[in-house]
Formats: C-alpha cells, sequence, structure tokens
C-alpha cells in the first residue's frame, strides 16, 4: 500500500471524523498527499461537511495491511537459528568484493524492519547479499518474491537451494553491477537495500544503479558507516545521495554491526532515502576499473 495512504488511513482507524486539517496533524502528512490521497481512493473515505472519516472498505483495507506489516504482532525471531545455519554454508568472506558479514541480529533488525515498512509488498530486490539478508527477509515470514542480486554465485547459489527446499518465492539473479541493470528490471521495484562497497566508487556505482531500479515512489535502504577521524569519508556519500536526487527520510546510528570493519568501528548506519522527481542514475552504461577497497579508494 501507498505508505501516504497507510498513514492516513492508520489516524482514522478508530472510527474519528477528523477535519482535513486534523487529518494532516494526525497522519503527518502534507494537506496535498490528503487531497490525493482521499480522491484517489474515494471508497476508503466518507466525507460529510469537510469532515473525513474511514469507510468499512477503508477499515477493510487498513485490517489487511495491518496484518501484511505484522503490526501489534510480537515478532518470533526464533527463526535466527535457521538463518545463522544458511549462514554457516558460506564460506571465508571474499575480501576482493568487500564481504564483511552482520552478526545474525543484525540480520534480524534488517527483516524486522523492511517488514514492518511493507517493502516486500512492494518489490524488494537486494543488490549484493553476502549477508542473506533477502533469507531473513522470508524466514521472518515476508510471504512474497524478493529479488537477490549478486556476482557471487556462492551467495546465489545457497540461496537458490534453500528456495526450493523451504518454496519461498525467491529470484536470484547473476549480474555484475558494472554492466547497466536489464531493461526489465528498471524502474520495476519498490525498494531496493543495499550495502555497498565502502570505496566511493563502488557506492556511487550502487547508488546510480538503485535509482534506475526504483519505482516512482520507491525507497532505498542503504548502510554505510565510517570512523569518527575520517567524517569526510561519510561526507563524500551523503553527497552522493544528494547529487543522486535521493531524499533522505530516516539516518539509525549503529543499526549495522558487523564481524569485522574494525577501521569504522565494526557498525554502519542505515539511511532511508526516497525517490523524488530529481533522482538520476550519477553513473550510466558500462563501468571498468575497480570498485572495492582491496586497494586505497580515491578522495
Amino acid at each position: 500500500m501507498y505508505e501516504g495512504a497507510f498513514r492516513i488511513l492508520r489516524a482514522l482507524g478508530d472510527g474519528r471524523s477528523l477535519s482535513r486539517d486534523e487529518v494532516v496533524r494526525a497522519a503527518g502528512e502534507a494537506s496535498s498527499v490528503v487531497r490525493e490521497v482521499t480522491e484517489r481512493y474515494a471508497k476508503w473515505f466518507d466525507i460529510d461537511e469537510g469532515r473525513v472519516r474511514c469507510s468499512d472498505r477503508g477499515l477493510a483495507a487498513l485490517a489487511r495491511e495491518l496484518v501484511a506489516r505484522g503490526a501489534g504482532q510480537t515478532r518470533d525471531s526464533s527463526w535466527c537459528e535457521a538463518y545463522e545455519a544458511m549462514a554457516a554454508e558460506r564460506s571465508a568472506p571474499k575480501r576482493a568484493l568487500d564481504q564483511i558479514f552482520i552478526t545474525s541480529d543484525t540480520a534480524v533488525r534488517r527483516a524486522e524492519l523492511l517488514i514492518e515498512a511493507g517493502e516486500h509488498q512492494r518489490g524488494l530486490v537486494f543488490l549484493g547479499d553476502d549477508d542473506l539478508t533477502s533469507a531473513a527477509v522470508q524466514l521472518a515470514g515476508a510471504g512474497r518474491k524478493v529479488t537477490a542480486l549478486d556476482t557471487d554465485d556462492e551467495i546465489l547459489g545457497i540461496l537458490a537451494r534453500h528456495a526450493a527446499e523451504r518454496g519461498w518465492e525467491h529470484e536470484t539473479v547473476h549480474h555484475d553491477l558494472r554492466q547497466p541493470i536489464p531493461k526489465a528490471m528498471r524502474a520495476r521495484y519498490g525498494a531496493v537495500f543495499t550495502d555497498p562497497p565502502y570505496a566511493l566508487e563502488g557506492f556511487r556505482l550502487f547508488v546510480s544503479r538503485a535509482a534506475e531500479m526504483l519505482k516512482p515512489d520507491g525507497r532505498l535502504y542503504v548502510c554505510f558507516g565510517h570512523s569518527r577521524r575520517a567524517s569526510e569519508r561519510g561526507l563524500q556519500k551523503q553527497r552522493v545521495l544528494a547529487d543522486a536526487g535521493f531524499l533522505v527520510e530516516a539516518v539509525i546510528p549503529d543499526f549495522n554491526a558487523y564481524q569485522g570493519a574494525e577501521a569504522i568501528g565494526s557498525r554502519s548506519a542505515l539511511w532511508r532515502c526516497r525517490v523524488t522527481p530529481e533522482t538520476q542514475p550519477l553513473v550510466r552504461g558500462e563501468v571498468d576499473g575497480e570498485l572495492y577497497t582491496s586497494r586505497t579508494p580515491s578522495t
């Protein structure tokens, strides 16, 4: 469901009748969004003398969405053991690909956050998935198809094997992001999640490919961290997001914990960004050269 519509329905979900200004304040959405949603989804609302109430259809739509997002449910993270067993099938991290694995607690946090936000319903793709986060989302009960794109055949093989055994709708795509995104994958996804290479060149490329893959209302979830003594590295990546036309909606410090990455304190933040009319890739076409920190990244 469109996030603006969900927030408005939730604000009206207790049966209240509110003025449009009250809906704006209760939902935290702009008046233009309230007007657009109530017009686009007119069957979900009863409007009388300028006051807005959820119709029966609106309440039913809200109930379905709350169930899909697992709202109000106690999260069962007992599947963490299954995730750890899958993760143990990987060989040692491939440093040539900047692989540094996350902790299992981080996998749980990622999966719960993405499902709570409903991203699994909007089309969710992972650009690089050596952490098997797409599997964590499935184990957490997504019940929808997710896509993992990677150049590492070992990772894709683990995902494909478990998807077949467990009956997941799980698309695995072997693709090197230095090559253009396949046409069938452009503007197709509601959310992209990536923990991109640390080097600025790799970060810029991954963000650019994400921009091509996202729908006009899509979100980008991107992980990056930096040493307190090298804050300019974080600033460079903020500029990449701004130059690519992404609006930063939220930053969760220290969201990701790693089994390594001591140079950045074994932690990174999770940035949630939204597509805007100015979003565009900074890198197009085929790319040559190194993307990873097996050499010193340029500044």
